[in-house]
């Protein structure tokens, strides 16, 4: 008994065999789908008063969130000129306490110079 194999024929075996395979896996791929949509349309039906709920109240809570947002912003410009406003205040304060200073450290030389003339005046007289 003699077998004859021609390459052609073993190629379309060998494809047909890889179709088989990725029909397999597909099948159980679309098994594995259609359980997660079953388990999903499950969790929407047994919650499906809570989304209704929610989707109703949607539009007030977005609607509210862009005001507060707004107010937000008009705050946080205040805010923001606030602090300008005391960061310039604090470095005019600053300026005149170094002035201030100075001038503190001037009369504090002027006064000693005046206590050490009437020292040496009275020293001097004995």
């Amino acid at each position: 008994m003699s077998v004859t194999l021609d390459l052609s024929v073993l190629a379309w075996f060998i494809i047909f065999c890889i179709a088989v395979v990725i029909g397999v896996f597909l099948i159980i791929l679309l098994r594995n789908c259609l359980k997660v949509v079953d388990k999903v349309n499950k969790i929407l039906d047994s919650n499906s008063e809570s989304i209704e709920k929610t989707l109703e109240v949607l539009p007030s809570t977005v609607k509210s969130i862009d005001e507060l947002a707004v107010s937000a912003k008009g705050t946080l410009d205040m805010a923001t000129s606030v602090v300008s406003t005391v960061e310039d205040t604090v470095a005019e304060t600053i300026d005149s306490f170094s002035f201030n200073a100075e001038n503190v450290l001037s009369i504090i030389n002027v006064a000693s110079s005046v206590v050490k003339s009437i020292i040496s005046a009275f020293s001097s007289k004995k």
